[in-house]
């Protein structure tokens, strides 16, 4: 409802009657409405946002004052000088007019006129417990997408990972396997000329290398070893596979939770990539009888420390072979740090940190 308005007209004069003002006419909308009834409260449909009510003036003096008001809205009283009173958008509901006119000696007895007001949708009980539920629904039904669509893509993703690993293990893994066959052969044939051999030596060494970098590389794509245990256990027999062939002891302290997953597919990859670096500078290089390999998880962060007994080295001086260079290129990687501490006749600590987000 937008204004009732009402036009009140209800005074007496000096010497006049004190009946009560008469209701000359009520206005909806700008329409006349029927006062057949008048014992009957004025109704209004949710729609008629304007009420006008008029009354009947006091003659014969131009000194009176009319007074109207709605108690259920304001306890005061409002003056003017004219028997009208305008209302707009009350709300749904019942309410009782009252108006009287007032001299400077008399007063009319105070007039009363029921109005009730439909009440529109949105002012019934329901409206907005409905709002909320409909909020509530579509939220839900957002979130249900959402999470649908989050499972959908992560099966598209594991679809696509099972595809590149699948095919590297097929095509490049059998290419490079020819590779080194034919090298192979090449050897047998090339004996009588030695200039060659360190040449194939060399193709070969690599060709191995590469076949052992893809197949890591194809482990850490499958969604199947998408587990910390996992990522572990093949760290820890790693270590017990390179260490023991060089009689060297290995102790692999993992504090890890095995059931929680801390890395990513890329973190993981990486991860493994440096540690197997470090167990094979150990391997050929340290000259250790001891080497141990702790893994914790701290402030936000995943360590693994790789320590050894060996003779150690001087950080200062530049070397040939690409361990510390890979190390250092690893660094380079998001969420991956690798530092390296290392003095002659002390052995040599490799520490990794992943920083989890």
């Amino acid at each position: 409802m937008k204004f009732l308005l009402f036009t009140l007209g209800c005074f007496c004069l000096l010497g006049a009657a004190t009946a009560q003002l008469p209701l000359r006419r009520a206005l909806v909308n700008g329409k006349s409405i029927s006062l057949a009834k008048p014992s009957q409260p004025i109704q209004l449909a949710a729609a008629n946002n304007d009420l006008v009510l008029d009354f009947e003036a006091l003659a014969g003096s131009d000194s009176v004052f009319y007074y109207y008001r709605i108690p259920s809205i304001t306890q005061v009283w409002s003056q003017s000088l004219y028997p009208s009173a305008h209302y707009q958008n009350l709300s749904g509901g019942r309410y009782t007019f009252e108006i009287y006119a007032q001299s400077k000696n008399h007063k009319t007895p105070v007039a009363t006129l029921s109005l009730e007001v439909k009440e529109a949708f949105w002012q019934k009980w329901w409206f907005w417990p409905s709002i909320a539920v409909y909020v509530l629904l579509v939220v839900g039904i957002g979130i249900y997408l959402f999470f649908l669509y989050d499972f959908r893509q992560k099966l598209k993703l594991q679809y696509i990972r099972n595809q590149i690993a699948s095919d590297l293990h097929d095509e490049v893994g059998a290419n490079l396997n020819s590779i080194a066959i034919f090298v192979e052969l090449l050897r047998q044939k090339v004996k009588d000329n030695p200039a060659l051999l360190p040449i194939l030596e060399r193709i070969t060494s690599n060709s191995e290398e590469t076949v052992t970098l893809m197949r890591d590389t194809v482990w850490a794509i499958n969604p199947t070893n998408d587990s910390t245990e996992k990522l572990v256990e093949k760290m820890r027999f790693f270590g017990i596979e390179i260490l023991s062939a060089k009689n060297i002891a290995f102790t692999f302290d993992n504090q890890l939770d095995l059931k929680k997953e801390y890395f990513s597919m890329e973190q993981r990859r990486n991860l493994y990539l440096v540690y197997k670096e470090a167990i094979n500078n150990i391997a050929k290089h340290a000259l250790a009888t001891k080497t141990t390999c702790t893994l914790t998880s701290k402030n936000g962060s995943v360590e693994i420390h790789i320590l050894d007994n060996g003779v150690g080295f001087d950080l200062s001086q530049t070397f040939e072979g690409n361990g510390l260079k890979n190390f250092k290129l690893r660094s380079q990687e998001e969420s991956l740090n690798v530092s390296v501490w290392s003095q002659k006749g002390s052995g040599t600590q490799v520490t990794i940190q992943i920083l989890l987000g």
